[in-house]
């Protein structure tokens, strides 16, 4: 990919914060989801107002419930709002809702291409997506490969692949178009999977 196709502003603007819960918090949030396994179930898309399975569009497992965590992620997350849309050349907006999930990429699981707008799932009716924040967090050294999340140029033409690294933030505008990589992870373990916190801000 040219760097000028970036710099003249074909992609849509993206940040990569890295260390944003720092060792001590990225431990503590995997180990949460670790013992969490058995209350993950596998994502749905929205379909006319109902959750349903599309094997084909997204296979991955999905975690609602951040316990403790979910204040200072929520927190942690309006702070960087005004930055971020002045940034992106987007309108201070209060956020009126919160969307928040953990989700869980093992062997052959993905995300065809999508944008946060239109394909959410089973959340209450509230604001229009407007910030997409992705941290990823998982076992070091990492076990698994790809999980790239792919972003689309305007034109759909040409791609950026963001690797996810561990205790990392990616944010990005809801409406751009994006996918999830296929992830490989061959021995099965749940626990040796790509992790990901899923955070919208609304509006």
């Amino acid at each position: 990919m040219p760097e000028s196709s970036f710099l003249a502003g074909r992609f849509p603007p993206h940040r990569i914060l890295s260390g944003w819960l720092g060792a001590a918090g990225s431990a503590r949030l995997l180990a949460y989801a670790l013992a969490s396994e058995a209350r993950f179930t596998p994502t749905r898309l929205a379909h006319e107002g109902t959750g349903r399975r599309e094997a084909l569009t997204r296979q991955s497992a999905v975690l609602k419930d951040l316990g403790a965590f979910a204040e200072p992620l929520h927190r942690k997350a309006l702070a960087l709002q005004s930055g971020l849309e002045t940034d992106f050349q987007m309108t201070q907006t209060p956020p009126n809702s919160t969307q928040m999930e953990v989700v869980a990429h093992g062997e052959g699981a993905f995300y065809r291409p999508h944008t946060d707008t239109f394909t959410g799932d089973q959340y209450t009716p509230g604001g229009r997506r407007r910030l997409t924040m992705v941290y990823y967090f998982h076992r070091v050294p990492r076990r698994f490969t790809g999980g790239h999340l792919r972003l689309f140029d305007l034109g759909g033409g040409q791609t950026i692949d963001v690797e996810p690294v561990h205790d990392s933030l990616l944010v990005f505008p809801s409406t751009a178009r994006h996918e999830v990589e296929r992830v490989s992870c061959p021995e099965g373990a749940f626990g040796d999977g790509r992790f990901a916190v899923n955070i919208w801000l609304c509006g």
